[in-house]
Protein backbone atom coordinates (compact mmCIF):
# COMPACT_ATOMS: atom_id res chain seq x y z
CA UNK A 1 0.00 0.00 0.00
CA UNK A 2 2.95 2.02 0.39
CA UNK A 3 3.65 2.57 -3.18
CA UNK A 4 0.01 2.98 -4.07
CA UNK A 5 0.28 6.16 -1.95
CA UNK A 6 3.35 7.18 -3.55
CA UNK A 7 1.97 7.20 -6.63
CA UNK A 8 -1.32 8.61 -5.89
CA UNK A 9 0.50 11.75 -4.55
CA UNK A 10 2.72 11.89 -7.71
CA UNK A 11 -0.29 11.48 -9.66
CA UNK A 12 -1.83 14.70 -7.81
CA UNK A 13 1.89 16.78 -7.96
CA UNK A 14 1.65 16.47 -11.65
CA UNK A 15 -1.98 17.04 -12.03
CA UNK A 16 -1.55 20.46 -10.02
CA UNK A 17 1.79 21.06 -11.97
CA UNK A 18 -0.30 20.24 -15.69
CA UNK A 19 -3.48 22.33 -14.81
CA UNK A 20 -2.95 24.92 -12.19
CA UNK A 21 0.70 26.10 -13.27
CA UNK A 22 -0.06 26.55 -16.83
CA UNK A 23 -3.17 28.84 -16.14
CA UNK A 24 -1.14 30.77 -13.64
CA UNK A 25 1.87 31.20 -16.31
CA UNK A 26 -0.45 32.43 -18.79
CA UNK A 27 -2.37 34.58 -16.61
CA UNK A 28 0.98 36.71 -15.38
CA UNK A 29 1.51 36.75 -19.45
CA UNK A 30 -1.43 38.06 -20.42
CA UNK A 31 -2.68 39.51 -17.37
CA UNK A 32 -6.56 40.21 -17.12
CA UNK A 33 -8.08 39.79 -20.70
CA UNK A 34 -10.97 41.63 -21.62
CA UNK A 35 -14.62 40.69 -22.64
CA UNK A 36 -14.90 40.68 -26.18
CA UNK A 37 -17.41 43.81 -27.35
CA UNK A 38 -19.38 42.40 -29.92
CA UNK A 39 -22.00 45.57 -29.67
CA UNK A 40 -19.04 47.54 -30.60
CA UNK A 41 -20.59 50.08 -28.11
CA UNK A 42 -17.44 52.62 -28.72
CA UNK A 43 -18.81 53.21 -32.37
CA UNK A 44 -21.63 56.19 -32.58
CA UNK A 45 -23.44 56.52 -35.45
CA UNK A 46 -26.22 57.43 -37.14
CA UNK A 47 -25.58 55.52 -40.34
CA UNK A 48 -28.55 52.94 -41.44
CA UNK A 49 -27.85 49.18 -41.80
CA UNK A 50 -30.96 48.45 -43.72
CA UNK A 51 -31.96 49.94 -46.89
CA UNK A 52 -33.04 48.98 -51.00
CA UNK A 53 -30.59 46.69 -52.40
CA UNK A 54 -31.38 48.31 -55.35
CA UNK A 55 -29.93 51.21 -54.48
CA UNK A 56 -27.30 49.74 -52.93
CA UNK A 57 -25.97 48.39 -56.29
CA UNK A 58 -26.13 51.61 -57.73
CA UNK A 59 -24.19 53.33 -54.87
CA UNK A 60 -21.65 50.57 -54.84
CA UNK A 61 -20.72 50.49 -58.14
CA UNK A 62 -20.14 54.32 -58.20
CA UNK A 63 -18.49 54.46 -54.91
CA UNK A 64 -17.07 51.01 -53.93
CA UNK A 65 -16.26 48.80 -57.30
CA UNK A 66 -13.12 51.19 -58.42
CA UNK A 67 -11.27 49.26 -55.22
CA UNK A 68 -13.47 46.81 -54.31
CA UNK A 69 -14.34 43.40 -56.37
CA UNK A 70 -17.46 41.55 -55.88
CA UNK A 71 -17.35 38.40 -57.28
CA UNK A 72 -20.67 36.50 -55.79
CA UNK A 73 -22.36 39.31 -57.61
CA UNK A 74 -19.75 39.03 -60.86
CA UNK A 75 -18.20 42.66 -60.25
CA UNK A 76 -14.12 42.42 -60.51
CA UNK A 77 -12.86 45.72 -58.82
CA UNK A 78 -11.91 48.35 -61.41
CA UNK A 79 -8.19 48.60 -59.89
CA UNK A 80 -5.68 45.89 -60.69
CA UNK A 81 -4.24 43.82 -58.13
CA UNK A 82 -1.31 45.34 -58.46
CA UNK A 83 -1.69 48.78 -58.94
CA UNK A 84 -3.87 48.67 -55.81
CA UNK A 85 -0.93 47.26 -53.96
CA UNK A 86 1.41 50.31 -55.61
CA UNK A 87 -1.28 52.55 -54.20
CA UNK A 88 -2.18 51.54 -50.77
CA UNK A 89 0.47 48.77 -50.12
CA UNK A 90 -1.88 46.41 -49.25
CA UNK A 91 -4.66 44.55 -51.38
CA UNK A 92 -8.49 45.85 -50.98
CA UNK A 93 -10.49 43.01 -50.31
CA UNK A 94 -13.33 41.39 -52.25
CA UNK A 95 -16.60 42.62 -50.34
CA UNK A 96 -18.94 39.67 -51.17
CA UNK A 97 -18.95 38.13 -48.06
CA UNK A 98 -18.40 40.92 -46.01
CA UNK A 99 -21.89 41.60 -44.59
CA UNK A 100 -22.43 38.01 -43.44
CA UNK A 101 -19.12 38.06 -41.46
CA UNK A 102 -18.61 41.77 -40.12
CA UNK A 103 -20.82 43.30 -37.31
CA UNK A 104 -23.69 45.40 -39.65
CA UNK A 105 -23.43 48.50 -36.87
CA UNK A 106 -19.40 47.98 -37.14
CA UNK A 107 -19.73 47.82 -41.27
CA UNK A 108 -22.27 51.40 -41.43
CA UNK A 109 -19.19 53.07 -38.83
CA UNK A 110 -16.73 51.52 -41.29
CA UNK A 111 -17.83 52.88 -44.31
CA UNK A 112 -18.26 56.49 -42.83
CA UNK A 113 -14.86 56.83 -41.09
CA UNK A 114 -12.93 53.51 -41.42
CA UNK A 115 -9.96 55.59 -39.57
CA UNK A 116 -12.39 55.15 -36.33
CA UNK A 117 -13.77 52.06 -36.74
CA UNK A 118 -10.78 49.82 -37.24
CA UNK A 119 -8.86 51.82 -34.67
CA UNK A 120 -5.46 52.64 -36.98
CA UNK A 121 -5.36 55.87 -38.01
CA UNK A 122 -3.17 54.56 -40.95
CA UNK A 123 -5.88 52.95 -42.51
CA UNK A 124 -5.52 52.74 -46.46
CA UNK A 125 -9.21 53.37 -47.08
CA UNK A 126 -10.77 56.95 -47.22
CA UNK A 127 -14.06 58.17 -45.10
CA UNK A 128 -17.02 57.75 -47.58
CA UNK A 129 -18.01 60.99 -46.54
CA UNK A 130 -20.25 61.03 -49.76
CA UNK A 131 -22.68 58.49 -48.85
CA UNK A 132 -25.31 59.99 -46.33
CA UNK A 133 -26.80 57.67 -43.53
CA UNK A 134 -29.71 56.46 -46.03
CA UNK A 135 -26.74 55.92 -48.45
CA UNK A 136 -24.61 53.25 -45.60
CA UNK A 137 -27.97 51.46 -45.50
CA UNK A 138 -28.68 51.00 -49.11
CA UNK A 139 -24.96 49.27 -49.57
CA UNK A 140 -25.31 47.19 -46.57
CA UNK A 141 -28.97 46.05 -47.76
CA UNK A 142 -26.81 44.99 -51.10
CA UNK A 143 -24.06 43.48 -49.44
CA UNK A 144 -26.25 41.18 -47.01
CA UNK A 145 -28.83 40.19 -50.31
CA UNK A 146 -25.29 38.53 -52.19
CA UNK A 147 -23.85 37.69 -49.17
CA UNK A 148 -23.04 33.78 -48.59
CA UNK A 149 -24.52 32.80 -45.10
CA UNK A 150 -23.10 29.24 -45.08
CA UNK A 151 -19.26 30.01 -44.37
CA UNK A 152 -17.07 27.56 -42.60
CA UNK A 153 -14.34 28.75 -40.32
CA UNK A 154 -11.63 28.80 -43.46
CA UNK A 155 -13.44 30.61 -45.23
CA UNK A 156 -14.12 33.29 -42.65
CA UNK A 157 -10.29 32.95 -41.92
CA UNK A 158 -8.80 33.22 -45.18
CA UNK A 159 -11.89 36.57 -46.26
CA UNK A 160 -10.85 38.27 -42.70
CA UNK A 161 -6.79 37.54 -42.24
CA UNK A 162 -5.96 36.43 -45.82
CA UNK A 163 -4.81 39.46 -47.13
CA UNK A 164 -2.31 39.94 -44.61
CA UNK A 165 -1.66 36.70 -43.02
CA UNK A 166 -0.14 33.36 -44.29
CA UNK A 167 -1.19 29.73 -42.70
CA UNK A 168 1.79 28.25 -44.57
CA UNK A 169 0.67 24.61 -42.82
CA UNK A 170 -2.11 24.88 -44.80
CA UNK A 171 -1.08 26.28 -48.02
CA UNK A 172 -2.57 29.15 -48.07
CA UNK A 173 -0.37 32.56 -48.82
CA UNK A 174 -1.24 36.49 -48.05
CA UNK A 175 -2.46 38.11 -50.73
CA UNK A 176 -0.04 41.18 -50.28
CA UNK A 177 3.37 40.91 -50.58
CA UNK A 178 5.42 41.17 -47.61
CA UNK A 179 7.69 44.13 -48.33
CA UNK A 180 4.25 46.17 -48.97
CA UNK A 181 2.78 44.73 -45.69
CA UNK A 182 5.94 45.81 -43.92
CA UNK A 183 5.78 49.33 -45.59
CA UNK A 184 1.97 49.63 -44.59
CA UNK A 185 1.91 48.08 -40.79
CA UNK A 186 5.08 48.36 -39.75
CA UNK A 187 6.08 44.86 -39.86
CA UNK A 188 5.29 41.36 -41.57
CA UNK A 189 2.30 39.75 -40.08
CA UNK A 190 2.74 36.43 -38.46
CA UNK A 191 2.20 33.05 -39.81
CA UNK A 192 -1.31 31.91 -38.19
CA UNK A 193 -0.88 28.14 -38.57
CA UNK A 194 0.16 27.75 -34.81
CA UNK A 195 -1.38 30.45 -33.42
CA UNK A 196 -4.17 28.54 -32.26
CA UNK A 197 -1.22 26.24 -30.08
CA UNK A 198 0.88 29.77 -29.08
CA UNK A 199 -2.27 31.37 -27.53
CA UNK A 200 -5.37 30.88 -25.38
CA UNK A 201 -8.40 30.55 -27.23
CA UNK A 202 -9.71 33.14 -25.11
CA UNK A 203 -6.95 35.48 -25.74
CA UNK A 204 -7.44 35.00 -29.35
CA UNK A 205 -11.21 35.76 -29.21
CA UNK A 206 -10.42 38.89 -27.79
CA UNK A 207 -7.75 40.08 -29.80
CA UNK A 208 -9.82 39.45 -32.97
CA UNK A 209 -12.55 41.20 -31.22
CA UNK A 210 -9.98 44.42 -31.17
CA UNK A 211 -6.43 44.11 -31.55
CA UNK A 212 -5.90 46.98 -28.87
CA UNK A 213 -7.20 44.85 -25.68
CA UNK A 214 -4.85 42.38 -26.80
CA UNK A 215 -1.32 44.53 -27.87
CA UNK A 216 -1.92 47.87 -27.02
CA UNK A 217 -0.26 49.35 -30.16
CA UNK A 218 -0.19 47.27 -32.88
CA UNK A 219 -0.86 48.17 -36.10
CA UNK A 220 -3.25 45.54 -36.85
CA UNK A 221 -6.86 47.10 -37.78
CA UNK A 222 -10.17 46.15 -36.02
CA UNK A 223 -12.35 43.64 -38.23
CA UNK A 224 -15.45 44.26 -36.62
CA UNK A 225 -16.04 40.06 -36.93
CA UNK A 226 -19.26 39.31 -35.35
CA UNK A 227 -19.42 36.79 -32.77
CA UNK A 228 -20.24 33.88 -34.79
CA UNK A 229 -17.82 34.39 -37.05
CA UNK A 230 -14.90 35.36 -34.34
CA UNK A 231 -15.60 31.70 -32.51
CA UNK A 232 -15.48 29.95 -36.01
CA UNK A 233 -11.93 31.48 -36.90
CA UNK A 234 -10.77 30.44 -33.74
CA UNK A 235 -11.48 27.06 -33.94
CA UNK A 236 -10.64 26.94 -37.26
CA UNK A 237 -7.68 28.65 -35.60
CA UNK A 238 -7.11 25.88 -32.52
CA UNK A 239 -8.11 22.87 -35.02
CA UNK A 240 -5.11 23.89 -38.02
CA UNK A 241 -2.59 24.13 -34.82
CA UNK A 242 -2.80 20.47 -33.72
CA UNK A 243 -4.68 18.57 -36.49
CA UNK A 244 -3.75 14.77 -34.54
CA UNK A 245 -5.62 15.87 -31.64
CA UNK A 246 -7.99 13.71 -31.36
CA UNK A 247 -5.95 11.01 -32.92
CA UNK A 248 -3.84 11.67 -30.54
CA UNK A 249 -6.56 11.54 -27.41
CA UNK A 250 -8.05 8.34 -28.54
CA UNK A 251 -4.22 6.56 -28.37
CA UNK A 252 -3.70 8.59 -24.81
CA UNK A 253 -6.68 6.90 -23.81
CA UNK A 254 -4.92 3.15 -24.70
CA UNK A 255 -2.03 4.21 -23.85
CA UNK A 256 -3.27 5.17 -19.47
CA UNK A 257 -5.02 1.54 -19.97
CA UNK A 258 -2.14 0.12 -20.99
CA UNK A 259 -0.11 1.60 -18.58
CA UNK A 260 -2.72 0.62 -15.53
CA UNK A 261 -2.72 -2.82 -16.39
CA UNK A 262 1.21 -3.02 -16.42
CA UNK A 263 1.21 -1.04 -13.27
CA UNK A 264 -0.93 -3.58 -11.73
CA UNK A 265 0.57 -6.68 -13.16
CA UNK A 266 3.90 -5.33 -11.42
CA UNK A 267 2.68 -4.55 -7.94
CA UNK A 268 0.95 -7.94 -7.83
CA UNK A 269 4.46 -9.51 -9.29
CA UNK A 270 6.20 -7.27 -6.76
CA UNK A 271 3.79 -8.97 -3.99
CA UNK A 272 4.75 -12.42 -4.91
CA UNK A 273 7.93 -12.14 -5.00
CA UNK A 274 8.65 -10.23 -2.36
CA UNK A 275 5.59 -11.91 0.07
CA UNK A 276 7.56 -13.64 2.30
CA UNK A 277 9.79 -10.84 3.37
CA UNK A 278 6.61 -8.78 4.44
Amino acid sequence: MKELKILLILIVIVAIGYWGIEPYAHSVMHGEIKKPDYKYSDLQTTALTTGDPVKGKELFMANCASCHGLKNDGINPGMDKNAAIASFNVVPPDLSNIASIVDHKFLAAFIKNPQEATKNPKFAMPPMAQLSDEDVGHVIAYLSSVAKKDLTGKDITVEACGRCHSIKYQKIQAETPADNLKAYLGKVPPDLSVMGKAKELEYLETFINNPQNGLPGTSMPRLGLTQEATEKVVKYLDEIADPHREQRNKLGVWVLGYLVVMAGLTYAWKRKIWKNLH
